[in-house]
């Protein structure tokens, strides 16, 4: 009945919209549950069976990937997860100290003036359940997913719309879950350090400690490659 619903009031281009965006929300899952594997190289046909999708919205979606830095497409090989070249590396690193320090800096300002500030609260919150996904043994999807909430939060710790559109942007270390799955992987301990020292130094409304270790956290993703 849906299906019906569908073709009658949103005619095929409708359909091939929701197919595309389906198929991007499945690529988007994959890489976050690290079903692509980093380096390794990945057929259009394998693609479409393991997803049970056509063709047309699996290239559409992987077109939209690749404008996004997230795939590379390899002429009459396949895909794979983008190889981050130096320059990518660098615009990531800036754009995360810019952006997000800025943000961290301003947060510990403002808990100052308001301890019970909601922002702090959901990323102390968030911390607590990243400590329990610790072991690199539990789902890599679930930890990833707290490790973004936490830089959400603090891109939209500042109630700024053009702020919490950021998330949405390629930049940034923010939603590149492929960051840490390559040779020199991250440890979970690590990233969660990072964000404990951030939190420390908001909730002591130090603003240059929580850049700074803003900037060690970045300096960290850095050093993955």
């Amino acid at each position: 009945m849906i299906e019906i619903f569908k073709r009658r009031y949103m005619g095929e281009s409708g359909m091939s919209f929701l197919l595309k965006d389906e198929a991007y929300d499945k690529f988007i899952q994959m890489i976050n549950d690290k079903k692509l594997i980093y380096g390794e190289i990945y057929s259009l046909n394998v693609l479409t069976a393991t997803m049970d999708m056509s063709k047309t919205p699996v290239r559409d979606a992987i077109q939209k990937l690749v404008d996004e830095k997230r795939i590379d497409i390899l002429p009459s090989r396949g895909i794979r997860l983008h190889q981050i070249t130096k320059e990518d590396l660098m615009q990531h690193y800036h754009f995360s100290c810019a952006i997000e320090g800025y943000c961290v800096a301003t947060l510990a300002k403002t808990y100052q003036k308001d301890k019970k500030n909601p922002s702090v609260k959901k990323l102390k919150n968030l911390t607590e359940k990243m400590e329990k996904m610790l072991d690199e043994q539990q789902d890599f999807g679930e930890y990833f997913a707290l490790d973004q909430q936490f830089h959400k939060e603090l891109l939209e710790s500042l109630r700024d719309p053009y702020f919490n559109n950021l998330q949405y942007s390629s930049m940034g270390f923010y939603n590149h879950p492929e960051v840490q799955f390559t040779d020199k992987k991250l440890s979970r301990k690590e990233v969660y350090e990072c964000h404990r020292k951030i939190l420390n130094a908001i909730c002591e409304g130090d603003s240059a400690s929580a850049y700074e270790a803003l900037l060690e956290h970045s300096d960290l993703m850095l050093k993955a490659f």
